[in-house]
């Protein structure tokens, strides 16, 4: 009788176990006979035995095996990778609406919704409205022209900073990462938050160590994502500390929002026609006034927040890249310093208003996007509804997944693709680039802030390349590395000194 009930027991949990599986793990491919072609995977994890980093190597080797559109299985969800230009048309052109939406991962949630963020907010009238803001009061060619005078100042804060040191080493990433947050921030709040020393005690290490972990991008490749039934299990081993860096973060931005609103309590803007002092919190409040149901604090947070995380991080990764890629191509920094010398002069430094007659420098910002670890992988999107990518079905929710690194170093598209080569982004070339260089994205959600971000890295690398002599210091990037060294997690310093032409000028910051 034991024996028997014993074996019920068994087959009952087998039972159970089966239904579970087939309900959590759908087989999409008896509903669909045309899926793409797909690597053999292991019950509940899927294909994560595969993926070894960086994530986008591995996901080329596996194209070159399956194909440039092959799909993957994380967990729960159907992943479709794709890796040509035609396959990334393909998506952001016939498919563009489907593929509007971004999944919804736990760590892009936000507690108690207490932040509305249009990098992440569902398609439809919510994201338009967002989008509409963000196009015209933050990356319209006006506003951009606008805020030069807070790049122009803020970049040659850096170059003061650096003019001061002397010759040295200097570790460059924290110094560019402080440079784009004090720019974002005084768009958006008026005020600078980092004064440039915070690195030379342990108190100032400590909080840019702060902001930087509050502001730093979710992964949306952590394993967490994809096993909700480990939910419980993974916050407790790194969900609590991202839940609690949440409530910061929304702190630390409820606190900009309610500063302004006291400061315009107290003092009344009376010339509303100066639009040029408004920084981005005021244009906010002024709308709540007239639409509060669409411009709640939650939602202004989610704004700053996408500037604040949007426009630093790949900006200080693309501005440490460049100056590494220049080191070990000396000839190519010297052509981009005869093009501001011819360009700008000695006498003075480059502003904002030299920026177009700098042709080189752009296609120099552009290389090291290309060859760089900016932008490997593109932001994920997600498909509302079934369709076709490459001839093969997609199913409805599977996660879009488009490695720009394949795309961008396929030698069937670029010659020579692992070399420093910034004249390959000439203007007649440049016309004929297409799909085969998306670092922005591309389709409705596609960055809105390429004009601004390209302005900032230009006009900063400019300015450093105008004013001082780079050396190479313990270790770089290579001149065609596909990757970043760190050692302890952080870059390696360079040796940079004033250039003796440019003492003059910067003696008069």
């Amino acid at each position: 009788m034991e024996i028997m009930q014993a074996l019920l027991y068994i087959g009952f949990l087998f039972s159970f176990s089966l239904i579970f599986y087939k309900f959590i793990f759908p087989s999409s491919r008896v509903q669909h006979k045309n899926l793409p072609p797909s690597p053999p995977r292991i019950p509940i994890l899927g294909h994560f035995h595969l993926l070894k980093k960086p994530f986008h190597h591995a996901l080329h080797n596996l194209s070159l095996k399956y194909g440039p559109v092959f799909s993957l299985r994380f967990g729960c969800c159907p992943v479709l990778v794709i890796s040509t230009p035609s396959a990334v048309e393909e998506c952001f052109t016939k498919n563009d609406i489907i593929f509007a939406n971004r999944p919804l991962f736990p760590s892009t949630r936000q507690p108690e919704k207490e932040v509305v963020s249009f990098s992440i907010v569902p398609y439809g009238p919510q994201w338009r409205g967002l989008r509409r803001f963000a196009t015209i009061e933050i990356f319209s060619s006006a506003r951009v022209q606008m805020t030069s005078e807070i790049r122009t100042d803020e970049v040659r804060c850096l170059a003061k900073k650096l003019f001061a040191g002397g010759n040295g080493k200097v570790e460059v990433n924290p110094l560019f990462y402080m440079l784009n947050f004090n720019i974002m921030m005084k768009m958006v709040s008026g005020k600078r938050h980092f004064e440039g020393d915070e690195l030379e005690s342990e108190k100032g290490r400590v909080e840019f160590k702060d902001i930087r972990q509050m502001f730093s991008p979710p992964s949306g490749l952590a394993v967490g994502n994809f096993f909700p039934l480990l939910k419980p299990v993974s916050y407790l081993f790194g969900g609590l500390k991202t839940e609690r860096l949440q409530r910061k973060r929304g702190a630390f931005m409820q606190n900009l929002i309610d500063a302004q609103r006291r400061k315009k309590r107290s003092c009344p803007v009376t010339d509303e026609g100066d639009e040029k002092r408004k920084n981005i919190i005021d244009v906010m409040l002024k709308l709540q006034e007239s639409e509060p149901e669409f411009y709640t604090d939650a939602v202004m947070k989610g704004i700053i927040l996408v500037m604040l995380v949007g426009g630093t991080e790949a900006s200080t990764t693309t501005l440490e890249a460049a100056v590494s890629f220049l080191i070990s191509n000396p000839n190519e920094f010297s052509k981009a310093r005869d093009e501001i010398d011819s360009n700008v002069g000695q006498s003075r430094l480059v502003d904002d208003g030299d920026l177009s007659k700098l042709t080189y420098l752009h296609c120099i910002i552009n290389e090291a996007l290309r060859l760089g670890p900016t932008v490997p992988l593109n932001v994920l999107h997600k498909a509302s509804e079934e369709c076709v990518v490459g001839g093969f079905t997609v199913p409805s929710g599977t996660i879009l997944l488009v490695n720009n690194w394949a795309v961008h170093n396929d030698p069937t598209l670029w010659a020579d693709p692992t070399s420093f080569k910034p004249e390959r982004f000439n203007d007649a070339e440049g016309e004929k680039l297409g799909y085969k260089f998306v670092p922005f994205g591309s389709g409705r959600r596609a960055c809105p802030g390429v004009s601004l971000a390209m302005r900032v890295m230009a006009l900063a690398l400019g300015t450093l390349i105008q004013c001082f002599d780079w050396e190479k210091g313990e270790e770089n990037f290579e001149g065609g590395g596909n990757g970043r060294k760190m050692e302890n997690g952080r870059s390696m310093p360079i040796a940079i000194r004033p250039r003796k032409a440019l003492i003059d000028a910067l003696f008069e910051l």
